[in-house]
């Protein structure tokens, strides 16, 4: 079992030296440095947008680079090329206030994550629109695999979904007509092979009200399939969190985690009397929490 305020061998300094690199980097040139995130993605757009020539923003690539594969079944979707779209027209947003977008009867989960740390709340339109889509953590055509859950004669049900291989996509903006920064949490994540297999996000560079939510029992949470593991808050000069309040929340950014991206979460169920186990009743996860170290955005 993971303790909640596990360090996993970070020290002050370096947190400290990690939020102060933060900090000048979300200054003049507005760009968050994210520490230890993948960079392969956000190369790739860098790459794709010196050839960009010609599209509406001159450095975003033009639409229709990448052809998407088609369904072949209820079973399997391929990731979309969302580079290019005005962050306003990707997905709808929920009765959750999650922005979300569907795959079948899937519903993947739209991460926005801006160069300087800004907070692109799902639910504000008019923001959104400011706003346009440069690079993404997954490449278009990654496999996404749905099951359906099913009744008691084993009979699939149409639309309830028991388990789906991704579960979110992180989409890197900037504003439109502005040059893009730095590409941030563009790890890509490991698709889940089952539902008793996770992998850990990539938080880094992420502002702090665009990770998890605030649960009714006043912790931070995020899911993981049928899991919900505690991120826990720790800012660098000392100052206290509500973990329930966005707003204020939403005035940090994340400079660092204590478990790494993509390592592996076991989930086991729950079973009933004859042994069967029940959909959605986690008995053990084997991650509880995941630290969050986080800086004040530079205004």
């Amino acid at each position: 079992m993971q303790h909640k305020d596990m360090q996993r061998g970070m020290t002050r300094r370096t947190f400290v030296a990690l939020a102060g690199a933060l900090a000048v980097a979300t200054s003049l040139p507005r760009t968050v440095m994210a520490a230890g995130a993948g960079s392969s993605a956000a190369d790739s757009a860098t790459d794709s947008a010196a050839d960009g020539g010609g599209s509406a923003f001159g450095f975003i690539p033009k639409r229709g680079k990448t052809t998407v594969n088609q369904s072949p079944d209820k079973y399997t979707w391929y990731v979309k090329d969302y580079v290019g779209m005005n962050a306003a027209a990707v997905g709808y947003t929920s009765l959750g206030e999650d922005r979300l977008d569907k795959y079948g009867s899937g519903l993947l989960k739209i991460v926005y994550v801006a160069s300087d740390g800004t907070y692109l709340n799902p639910t504000d339109e008019d923001l959104l629109k400011r706003y346009v889509v440069f690079a993404q953590n997954l490449q278009p055509n990654t496999e996404i695999k749905l099951t359906f859950l099913t009744d008691s004669d084993g009979k699939e049900y149409d639309s309830l979904v028991d388990y789906q291989s991704v579960e979110e996509i992180v989409l890197a903006v900037s504003k439109v007509g502005e040059q893009p920064g730095e590409a941030l949490c563009m790890t890509p994540i490991e698709p889940s092979p089952d539902k008793y297999t996770r992998y850990v996000r990539d938080y880094v560079g992420r502002n702090l009200a665009a990770c998890g939510y605030g649960s009714l029992g006043g912790d931070r949470m995020d899911e993981y399939g049928k899991a919900h593991v505690e991120l826990v808050l720790i800012t660098d000069d000392g100052t206290f969190l509500d973990p329930t309040d966005d707003a204020a929340l939403s005035e940090w950014v994340v400079a660092y985690q204590d478990v790494e991206p993509n390592t592996p979460i076991a989930v086991t169920f729950l079973t009933d009397s004859d042994g069967v186990e029940y959909d959605s009743l986690v008995d053990s996860c084997s991650i509880e929490s995941i630290g969050l170290y986080v800086t004040r955005i530079q205004q």
